[in-house]
């Protein structure tokens, strides 16, 4: 991302011409072949696939240090495995129901052998910051010590006719916040973050979550609220719960779809927060594309290297700003000084919103 590679492609596992746009950011036949002859894969679904190496990656990260028998498990995905849906669509056999998030959750919680409480949250693309927010409840209720937050989609052909009948996809790779943008593009893929209470030492600790809320502006069904204030609601939770103000932020990664009223609504509610001094801010999706369920848990990865690296890459397809009010977004990539509080924001169908805090630094609150 850093040297502005972009991931949304033609597709190749399908037809050109049947949906309203031929790009996606799609795992590639090969690249899959690899992954599953890598990871002794015992052959539920692409979902399961994706989900399963993420998932085992951040446990290997972790080491001896976790303790599997006591470790939860939180699955974000808005589709589950796609495929078994489309077959029970198609044929009615229902005996494959991976397709079901909570069986997903308990096949992934049984293959990585992990004992602890085991929840799966579909909130649309909202739905990885629901989860990392719904991990830290286990936690602070001390219903288990580590939480493992996982979050997978996969794209499919109900994807594709589905956002190619709401007219929300880009012929090309999307442009968030650019003036041209007509539509977002479709990704599919995972990630896994680990979250624990148990004590570890600050080199270890990556970041720390310090707060997040889950609010919702119940205006429609797909359209978001057009004054933000869902949102703004959603980052001002966070923050009060972080004990941070707006001025503390130093980075936002946006959610930045690249369709017309996401990026005015996100827009106006981040300038309703900042004002005119507005942190830099990033959005991923000209890279990575909308990876639905995935997204929040991904883009939350994303952010921590992002601190991690004091730099935020530049967003792919902007030539020239189109929302309502100006953000503190750029072409190129950066560097920011200094890097301590990230918040990350997701909005999703539905009227929901969510905000994750995340610092360098161990928060007042503990």
């Amino acid at each position: 991302m850093m040297a502005g590679t972009c991931g949304i492609r033609p597709m190749r596992r399908f037809r050109h011409g049947a949906f309203a746009t031929d790009y996606a950011a799609e795992v590639t036949p090969d690249d899959e072949e690899r992954l599953r002859l890598s990871e002794d894969y015992p052959g539920r679904g692409r979902a399961h696939l994706f989900a399963l190496a993420a998932g085992r990656h951040a446990l290997r990260m972790q080491g001896a240090a976790t303790d599997a028998s006591h470790t939860g498990l939180v699955l974000s995905t808005t589709k589950a495995e796609l495929a078994a849906l489309e077959r029970l669509a198609d044929t009615g056999d229902a005996l494959d129901d991976m397709y079901n998030p909570f069986r997903l959750a308990r096949a992934l919680a049984s293959d990585l052998r992990l004992g602890g409480p085991v929840l799966a949250v579909s909130n649309a693309c909202a739905s990885g910051l629901v989860a990392i927010a719904a991990a830290s409840r286990i936690l602070a209720r001390g219903e288990a010590r580590t939480v493992l937050v996982i979050g997978v989609d996969v794209l499919g052909e109900f994807l594709l006719a589905g956002f190619s009948a709401l007219a929300a996809l880009s012929e090309r790779p999307c442009r968030p916040y650019d003036e041209s943008r007509d539509g977002l593009s479709l990704g599919e893929g995972a990630g896994a973050i680990l979250l624990t209470t148990a004590p570890i030492s600050p080199a270890r600790a990556l970041a720390y979550v310090a707060g997040w809320s889950v609010t919702n502006d119940a205006n429609h069904i797909t359209a978001p609220s057009r004054n933000g204030d869902g949102l703004v609601s959603a980052m001002r939770r966070a923050l009060s719960m972080a004990g941070l103000d707006s001025g503390d932020i130093d980075c936002i990664n946006g959610h930045g779809t690249g369709t017309m009223y996401n990026d005015l609504m996100e827009a106006k509610a981040l300038y309703e927060l900042f004002g005119g001094d507005m942190p830099p801010m990033m959005s991923v999706k000209g890279y990575l594309a909308h990876t639905l369920g995935a997204a929040g848990v991904i883009e939350a990865v994303l952010s921590v290297a992002a601190m991690r690296e004091r730099a935020v890459p530049g967003c792919l397809g902007l030539e020239r700003q189109g929302v309502e009010r100006t953000l503190n977004v750029s072409a190129q990539s950066r560097r920011v000084e200094p890097m301590t509080h990230l918040v990350t924001i997701k909005c999703g169908f539905g009227g929901v919103n969510a905000a994750v805090i995340l610092s360098k630094e161990s928060p007042a609150n503990g």
